[in-house]
């Protein structure tokens, strides 16, 4: 699993030189993943990972948060569109814990 989310990742127009429009208004996607409180690890996808990390912080988030209060951004990655951020995001869920730490520390 933790190979079809990197490799998701790779093929978004734009990874290589960094454009990462993807057609859509210049708004670039973010797939990010949270460590929250109880080992537990949060993914998920905004416009503007930083301020998603304050909100789920702030306990505005989504319920999975304000029920495990986040810890630390572990890591985001850019994405030219919602729908590769969306498919990278189910990768991602998809994979065992272990998978998820590895791919955070990449």
């Amino acid at each position: 699993m933790e190979a079809r989310a990197r490799e998701v990742a790779r093929q978004a127009p734009g990874w290589e030189d960094g454009t990462m429009d993807g057609g859509n208004g210049g708004k670039t996607w973010w797939v990010y993943m949270i460590s929250c409180r109880g080992g537990k690890i949060y993914t998920g996808t905004a416009i503007d990972p930083e301020a998603r990390y304050e909100a789920h912080r702030a306990g505005k988030g989504a319920a999975f948060t304000r029920a495990n209060p986040p810890v630390a951004l572990l890591r985001c990655v850019p994405f030219p569109n919602r729908s590769e951020a969306c498919r990278a995001e189910a990768a991602l869920k998809k994979m065992h814990r272990e998978e998820k730490i590895s791919w955070a520390r990449e």
